[in-house]
C-alpha cells in the first residue's frame, strides 16, 4: 500500500475525529510480540478516568511483551503523561516493556522537558519504538561499560591532561 493512500487520506475528517475520540478500541498486533495502542486526543480532566480505564483494559487483555503506544495528538498533556506513567508500571509489573512513539515534534518536546523520554522509551515512529526496545540501545538501562563490553568494544579511559613536563637529560621528565 503506497504512503497516503487508503483510509486515511482525508485529513480533515481524521483530525476531527482525533479530537473526539481519546483512545480507539482497535489496536495493531504487529506479532504475538508486539502490541500497536493508538492514544488519540487530547487528554483532560473530563475524559482521564475513561482514557486510562480503556488503555490499561486494553494492556491487560494484551499477551504481549511489547506495548507501542502510538501517542497521534500534537500535544501531550499532564493528564496524559499521568497516564503513560501508570501504563508503563502495569506493563513492566506484568514483565512487560512499554514504549512510546510520538510523530509530533511538539509531543517529543514535552517529554523531553519532562525527563520522561527515557523511561517511557520515546521514539519518533512506531518502527522506531519497537526498534529502541527490543534492541535495546546502550542508553537505556544499561551502563556504558556493559554496553561496551556486550559488543566486544572497550571503552578506553580519557586520557589524563597534558602537563607541562620538561625533559631531563635521562630521559625522565619533571613537572617544573
Amino acid at each position: 500500500m503506497r504512503s497516503g493512500s487508503g483510509p486515511h487520506r482525508n485529513t480533515r475528517s481524521r483530525r476531527s475525529s482525533m479530537r473526539n475520540t481519546a483512545l480507539p478500541v482497535a489496536t495493531t498486533a504487529l506479532d504475538d510480540a508486539v502490541l500497536v495502542v493508538p492514544f488519540d486526543g487530547l487528554v483532560d480532566t473530563d475524559n482521564e478516568r475513561d482514557t486510562e480505564a480503556g488503555l490499561l483494559s486494553v494492556l491487560d487483555r494484551a499477551a504481549a511483551r511489547l506495548v507501542v503506544v502510538h501517542v497521534r495528538s500534537r500535544i501531550v498533556t499532564p493528564h496524559a503523561l499521568r497516564i503513560l506513567l501508570r501504563a508503563s508500571t502495569r506493563t513492566s509489573t506484568r514483565g512487560g516493556v512499554l514504549s512510546v512513539a510520538a510523530p509530533f515534534p511538539v509531543a517529543r518536546r514535552v517529554l523531553h522537558l519532562t525527563g520522561l523520554a527515557r523511561p517511557l522509551r520515546l521514539a519518533a515512529t512506531v518502527t522506531g519504538a519497537v526498534h529502541r526496545s527490543s534492541a535495546g540501545c546502550a542508553h537505556l538501562g544499561t551502563a556504558p561499560g556493559r554496553a561496551a563490553r556486550r559488543h566486544g568494544t572497550r571503552r578506553s579511559p580519557a586520557s589524563p591532561p597534558a602537563v607541562n613536563r620538561r625533559r631531563r637529560p635521562g630521559g625522565t621528565t619533571t613537572p617544573w
